[in-house]
């Protein structure tokens, strides 16, 4: 039997659920199985069916199911239990034999509403203390003097990502907000349910929360993902991929550059393999290199992230996220700016780590060399690839 799966109203709209299922079942969906966010539809012919939403206590009873006594009053006024995800229950009757309806009166419904207020209202606080346990872990890890320095480096990691990946970075914000709206959206919505209830109007007469909203919040949400997949095409059209980065001319050094033959790595190699990524982004190019020569006592290798960012407040931002790059929080010493001919902006740091700017580049090198290659002479080796035109 073909089976058909869409996405229900959010729980705190009981009346948009019930309206949701008869819908379908006009259509020839009947409803089998309800989860967090999709149900489950079997295919027959089109039925006049009502669907009635039960709230139960879910965290309060026992073996977390529906009470048989209150499915059987149910059936002796010729509803059937369809099935029920967590505090949802769902039951449907056929609408020419006109079931009566139960808890009908605004009193009776007020302790429905208020147990979906408490569920969104706990899911909500569960998230919060969840996200403030993980910053505290991660604060502990860091290791940096204090709150500051860790949400400036949280910060820097975002941006970063940002530039790296901008589509990923922006669906990340968006989930975040939904997540919390969500809930917020849902708390309100049971308050606003619960006045009008009080005033002794029926549930099912009452103009759903935030109806008029749902029309602009579904545009703009494909507004958004139609919009983070033509942030997302460049990426995936222009996404090269190489072993060597030897092969290919660009704004980067490579050992050929100085001469320096590579052996194959060992299986002793901490960095494995040598690698060349390229991709353009919204912001420009970028591209990732990293080359060793697997050299035992003579080794020399060249990580190299390369972005192209022809904003210059994003790209002043860049340098200094990455002058300010550290793993958990562990300052080895500041990066120290020096002049180098044919670079516009220089900055070293220890005898490895490199934050370089060139016209509309950034360049973020590190080289480790068993002191055989200076960072002074990868520099004057790069400002003459940059200016001789790759």
């Amino acid at each position: 039997m073909k089976k058909k799966y869409y996405f229900h109203p959010s729980s705190y709209s009981l009346v948009e659920i019930e309206e949701f299922y008869e819908k379908k079942a006009e259509k020839g969906l009947i409803l089998e199985k309800r989860g967090d966010y999709l149900s489950r539809f079997r295919k027959e012919e089109p039925k006049q069916l009502s669907y009635r939403v039960e709230v139960i206590d879910y965290n309060k009873l026992k073996e977390h199911k529906i009470p048989e006594e209150q499915v059987a009053i149910y059936e002796e006024c010729g509803w059937t239990h369809v099935c029920g995800h967590r505090h949802i229950q769902i039951f449907s009757a056929d609408k020419n034999t006109n079931p009566p309806e139960l808890y009908y009166q605004p009193e009776d419904q007020i302790e429905s509403i208020k147990i979906l207020r408490k569920t969104d209202l706990f899911a909500f606080i569960s998230l919060l203390v969840s996200w403030s346990l993980m910053l505290l872990a991660n604060l502990r890890a860091f290791g940096g003097s204090n709150f500051g320095d860790f949400m400036k480096n949280m910060g820097s990691s975002y941006f970063k990502l940002l530039i790296n990946q901008p589509p990923l970075a922006i669906l990340f914000i968006l989930i975040l907000f939904n997540g919390i709206g969500n809930y917020i959206f849902g708390i309100a919505s049971s308050q606003y349910y619960i006045s009008r209830l009080k005033k002794g109007i029926p549930l099912r007469k009452i103009k759903p929360f935030g109806k008029e909203l749902k029309p602009v919040k579904k545009g703009a949400t494909i507004v958004v993902l139609i919009g983070l997949l033509l942030m997302s095409a460049p990426e995936i059209l222009t996404y090269e991929k190489r072993e060597d980065p030897s092969e290919v001319a660009g704004p980067y050094v490579t050992l050929s550059d100085f001469d320096v033959k590579k052996a194959p790595p060992s299986e002793y190699s901490i960095l494995g393999e040598d690698y060349f990524r390229k991709k353009n982004t919204i912001w420009g190019e970028v591209i990732k290199t990293q080359e060793s020569s697997n050299q035992f006592y003579n080794n020399i290798t060249f990580i190299q992230e390369v972005y192209e960012i022809k904003n210059d407040k994003l790209r002043n931002r860049l340098v200094e996220v990455l002058k300010n790059e550290n793993t958990y929080g562990l300052y080895r010493e500041d990066y120290v700016e020096m002049s180098v001919a044919g670079l516009d902006e220089v900055f070293l740091k220890d005898r490895f780590d490199m934050v370089v700017v060139k016209d509309d580049f950034v360049f973020h090198i590190t080289t480790l060399s068993e002191n055989q290659l200076s960072q002074q002479k990868f520099l004057h080796k790069l400002s003459e690839i940059l200016n001789n035109g790759y």
